[in-house]
C-alpha cells in the first residue's frame, strides 16, 4: 500500500490536508474505504498518514484497501468516484510534522571509499528538522548564505511503532514503511564546523515521498538500487546492500540512544558524496532533481535560487 499525504484540488481550502492511497496513477481519499465502525468513530478524518500511524490503524486501513482491491468491480467504482488524478494533487511529504529527522551520515562503502576514510564502527548521526521536508513536487528553496548545496538520494525509513532498546532481529517489526528521500547538503556550511548540522538543517532541504510504501510491499530492504538524477542524467547509482549498516542494524542502535516514535523519519544514507566531484555538482537555480528508489518509486523536485545563475 502506498499512503500519500496530499491536497486535493479545488476544495476553496489551501490548508486542508488528507490521507490517500495511491494506485494506478490516481488518490483515493482514504476516508472513503469502507472502514470498520471502530475507525469511522474518530475525532475527525484521516489528515495524513501521521494520522494513519498515531490511531494504530495501519493494518486496519491496510485491510480495508486489499477488500477494495480483491473486486475488480468495487476497485473500479471507488477510483471513479474517489479517484483524483495524481497528476491534479498537491503532495505533502508523507509525514508533516514527525519529532525527530534523523540522518546517518557516509553509510555506504562506495562513499567511504571516494573519500579514502575507514569504516565506521558506530553510525555517524545527525539531525534535520521538520520544516526541512518537503513533498513530491514541491520545490526547494536555496537561501542566499549557501552556494554548494548538494543532492543526496536516500533510502528513508519512517516508524511505526516506538522503538526503544530493540535488537537488530526484531527492528525492522518497528518500520511502518519506507520512501524516497533527498538529504539535501550545504556542503559551505556544513564543513564550517565538526558537525554537519548547520548545512543539514535548512528550510525545504529535506524532500520525502512521494508515498511511504508499507513494508509489506517491500521484499529485502537491503537489495534495492537507489539512484538520483540531475536534469534527467543519473549522477547517484547505488544499492542499499553497500550500506555499511544496514536498516535493521541502523534501528536497532538508534533506539539504544533514543526511543524512536511513530513516525520519526530516518535517513539511511546516500552512495556517493557529490561535492567531491571534479567539477562538483551543485544544484542552481532551475533545476530538476529526482530521487528514485526500487520498489518505491520516484521523488521530483525543482531548485529555486533566485542568487545562482541557472545551468549553462
Amino acid at each position: 500500500m502506498r499512503l500519500v499525504t496530499y491536497r486535493p484540488p479545488h476544495t476553496g481550502d489551501p490548508t486542508l490536508t488528507l490521507a490517500g492511497v495511491l494506485h494506478d496513477g490516481h488518490v483515493v481519499n482514504l476516508n472513503t474505504l469502507p472502514l470498520p465502525t471502530a475507525c469511522l468513530h474518530r475525532d475527525r478524518a484521516f489528515r495524513s498518514v501521521e494520522d494513519v500511524l498515531a490511531s494504530y490503524a495501519l493494518d486496519t486501513v491496510r485491510e480495508a484497501w486489499n477488500n477494495v482491491l480483491t473486486d475488480p468491480e468495487t476497485l473500479d467504482r471507488h477510483l471513479a468516484e474517489h479517484g483524483v488524478p495524481a497528476d491534479e494533487v498537491h503532495f505533502e511529504p508523507p509525514v508533516l510534522r514527525p519529532g525527530k529527522v534523523i540522518g546517518v551520515g557516509m553509510n555506504y562503502r562506495s562513499f567511504l571509499a571516494q573519500l579514502n576514510e575507514p569504516t565506521p564502527e558506530h553510525p555517524t548521526v545527525f539531525h534535520k528538522t521538520a520544516s526541512a521536508l518537503r513533498g513530491h513536487r514541491q520545490a526547494v528553496h536555496v537561501p542566499s548564505n549557501t552556494d554548494q548545496p548538494v543532492p543526496e538520494g536516500e533510502l528513508a525509513v519512517i516508524i511505526g511503532e516506538r522503538a526503544h532498546q530493540v535488537s537488530p532481529d526484531e527492528a525492522l517489526s518497528y518500520v511502518a514503511g519506507y520512501s524516497c528521500a533527498n538529504d539535501i547538503s550545504a556542503r559551505d556550511l556544513e564543513f564550517r564546523t565538526s558537525q554537519w548540522t548547520s548545512g543539514k538543517m535548512l528550510a525545504t532541504f529535506g524532500p520525502l515521498g512521494p508515498a511511504l510504501v508499507t513494508s509489506d510491499e517491500i521484499g529485502d530492504v537491503g537489495d534495492l538500487a537507489v539512484r538520483t538524477y540531475l536534469n534527467g542524467d543519473v549522477i547517484q547509482d547505488g544499492n542499499t546492500a553497500d550500506m555499511t549498516f544496514g536498516v535493521a542494524e541502523i534501528i536497532s542502535r538508534l533506539s539504544w540512544l533514543t526511543p524512536l516514535e511513530v513516525g520519526d523519519v530516518v535517513l539511511t544514507g546516500t552512495p556517493s558524496d557529490l561535492g567531491e566531484l571534479s567539477p562538483p555538482v551543485f544544484l542552481t537555480a532551475g533545476d530538476t532533481i529526482e530521487v528514485e528508489v526500487e520498489g518505491i518509486g520516484r521523488l521530483t523536485n525543482t531548485v529555486v535560487a533566485p542568487h545562482l545563475s541557472p545551468r549553462a
